[in-house]
């Protein structure tokens, strides 16, 4: 057996030793981000997911660095939030039935992993967990929640799954493949080693080349002096998805790319700009990218500094989207449908067939990029945080005059997509501005991962094939589309949970969240109209959606109240998780004094305990019936 074969073992064989977490480790920190990537990637690879069809590989995890004390106990130097979240996990699936993790020191961490595999239920643990309200062990409680109602994209079709979603059967295909087919790469350390030495030579390493960089060289390597520069000049500027492509191309900005008020696009100069003459400062090549010292100039620095800069973070990160820009590509140009998965882990690290002329891509994801910062909802604050400031915008740029010094200057503003420059609150451009943000917001928090957007991949593809000419796009016409995928969504859900015989609207914990979310946008829609449609719709204000991950119980489960239908929709609303906790197996009636940060469905049932001061069978099942009155109400409020 070689030696990489000895480093390689499966999670059955890891599982066979046992293993400590050292005091001078943080504690477990992951958060829904990563623990349900981590998921995602289960998914993926398992016969059950997008890449697993057919015969499966063995999907490489990660690595484990280990140091074997004298007890025989490994003692993890590195990848300790991995291996205790897939030990969740495992837990969770039932491929562990004992701890073989524990943590130095941390008695509060010991009891949790001691009652992970102790209680009587996944359900009743949590709950104690959640009870006890124990800093120390804050995100491993969270973890609890996370594992088993994560919505897992399924990739195939527009659906998600989660662990207690899954069927037996399910259940046991991914099991059998955690244990036999994930690899964890173990490293084991000399019994000399320094460990403080160590972890700085870790801290101090350099970070690896990513997938995109190599895609970009390899892009680049067939072209000439000029065009390379024009390529890497682009290439970068798109990279930078918090910042208007229009500030960081001002070079090209000022030679017309993006018109007069910089508010358009102008493809023939990348054609005809002439770069010779200009000092060329990126010579790409796969030699030189691969250099460790390597970093990208930066050509327009100078000019950003000038610029009015804006705290607007974009939904999807570059290496994400370039994914998008790659697979509508190959669909619009060259007629190859899903030849690119929207998943930046299974980026390409070789040329791609279906990009036979490397100028030709760079135009058409500058265009790519000019629309979804034109018309792909961004950011501003924080949405995992109730408490927080948060603002979702849709703007385009426009030019913005300013004297200093006695000179006229010019910088790139910013003002709402469809303003018409005069527009008042009654304006019928700004209202459907607004009620763009407002879809795109909802879709966005729902589908929060950065992988498998197929909500915006749809709209970037019907934008790009009705952008040949300029880059204007009719308001209510994107407004039809947007609204057309999330009905198709929702239609998609109810006959998938009919075809498997669940009421999607008494499915309590596994209700999809957007479901949820959508419900709240349908009551904002009812809250506009001049004749209400639903009870209790005029009470809504405007709000901000946020990253409410959680489905809680107003009544809570623990009541017992069994002639409650407890899981019926008319009892259940999206919670930040944390929210979650802390308002555990409280009663209606205390849960219901908070009043900031709410969406419309959980305002509209904590004004109703409030004015009642109850909550119980009679409320929910009027509830249910004004949920399933503004459902019937669907095509009169969207624009289909």
């Amino acid at each position: 057996m070689s030696k990489v074969e000895q480093l390689n073992r499966t999670i059955e064989e890891v599982w066979r030793e046992r293993y400590v977490v050292p005091l001078y480790q943080r504690n477990f920190a992951w958060t829904e981000d990563q623990i349900g990537q981590l998921l995602q990637d289960l998914y993926d690879h398992s016969p059950n997911g997008y890449l697993g069809k057919g015969e499966c590989d063995n999907y490489y995890l990660g690595s484990l660095v280990l140091l074997q004390r004298r007890d025989g106990i490994w003692e993890v130097i590195d990848g300790q939030q991995r291996l205790t979240a897939l030990h969740i996990i495992c837990r969770y699936l039932g491929i562990l039935s004992s701890p073989r993790i524990t943590y130095d020191s941390r008695p509060s961490v010991e009891r949790f992993l001691d009652g992970l595999f102790n209680s009587l239920s996944w359900d009743t643990f949590k709950s104690e967990c959640q009870r006890r309200i124990d800093g120390k062990i804050a995100r491993l409680t969270e973890s609890l929640d996370i594992v088993e109602s994560y919505e897992i994209q399924t990739g195939e079709i527009k659906s998600s799954i989660t662990l207690k979603g899954m069927s037996d059967g399910e259940k046991a295909l991914l099991s059998e493949y955690i244990r036999n087919k994930v690899i964890l790469v173990c490293t084991p350390l000399p019994e000399d080693t320094d460990v403080a030495a160590y972890f700085e030579i870790m801290n101090n390493r350099g970070e690896q080349l990513q997938a995109h960089e190599v895609i970009k060289a390899l892009l680049m390597s067939d072209l000439g002096t000029s065009q390379r520069y024009i390529f890497s000049t682009v290439w970068d500027a798109c990279s930078q998805m918090d910042i208007p492509i229009q500030k960081t191309l001002s070079k090209l900005r000022n030679k017309g790319l993006f018109g007069e008020q910089f508010d358009g696009l102008n493809l023939e100069i990348i054609d005809n700009v002439d770069f010779v003459g200009s000092s060329i400062k990126n010579e790409y090549t796969i030699d030189r990218i691969l250099d460790s010292g390597f970093t990208y100039d930066n050509h327009d620095a100078e000019d950003m500094k000038e610029e009015t800069d804006t705290d607007l973070k974009s939904i999807i990160d570059f290496p994400n989207f370039l994914m998008h820009a790659m697979r509508l590509y190959a669909e619009a140009e060259k007629k190859m449908v899903n030849a690119v998965p929207l998943n930046a882990d299974k980026m390409p690290v070789t040329k791609p067939e279906f990009i036979s002329d490397s100028m030709d891509f760079i135009k058409a994801l500058l265009r790519i990029r000019v629309l979804f910062d034109r018309y792909v909802v961004k950011i501003q604050g924080d949405a995992d945080d109730e408490e927080n400031d948060l603002k979702w915008r849709l703007q385009r740029p426009s030019k913005y005059e300013y004297n200093k010094n006695g000179n006229t200057y010019f910088r790139v503003g910013l003002v709402n997509t469809f303003s018409n420059g005069t527009s008042t609150d009654n304006d019928e451009r700004e209202d459907i501005n607004n009620r763009i943000v407002k879809l795109e917001s909802m879709l966005q928090v729902t589908f929060k991962t950065p992988k498998y957007k197929e909500w915006l991949y749809s709209v970037l593809m019907w934008m790009y094939k009705e952008t040949k000419d300029n880059i204007n796009i009719e308001h209510d016409s994107l407004l039809r589309v947007i609204e057309q995928w999330s009905l198709n969504y929702y239609e998609m859900l109810q006959k998938k949970w009919d075809s498997e015989s669940r009421p999607l609207l008494a499915a309590g914990t596994d209700t999809p969240r957007f479901l949820l979310n959508f419900i709240d946008y349908l009551y904002w829609l009812a809250s506009k109209q001049e004749k209400s449609i639903v009870r209790f719709a005029n009470k809504i204000s405007d709000f901000q959606f946020r990253y409410y991950n959680s489905v809680e119980h107003h009544l809570p489960k623990s009541y017992k109240n069994t002639d409650v239908d407890m899981d019926s929709i008319g009892n259940l609303c999206l919670i930040s998780r944390h929210k979650n906790s802390s308002l555990n197996d409280k009663g209606p009636e205390e849960k219901a004094k908070i009043e900031e940060g709410l969406q419309p469905k959980r305002l509209i049932m904590y004004r109703i305990t409030r004015a009642k001061q109850h909550w119980g069978k009679v409320e929910i099942e009027e509830h249910q019936k004004d949920i399933e009155d503004l459902l019937d109400q669907i095509y009169n409020l969207l624009s289909v």
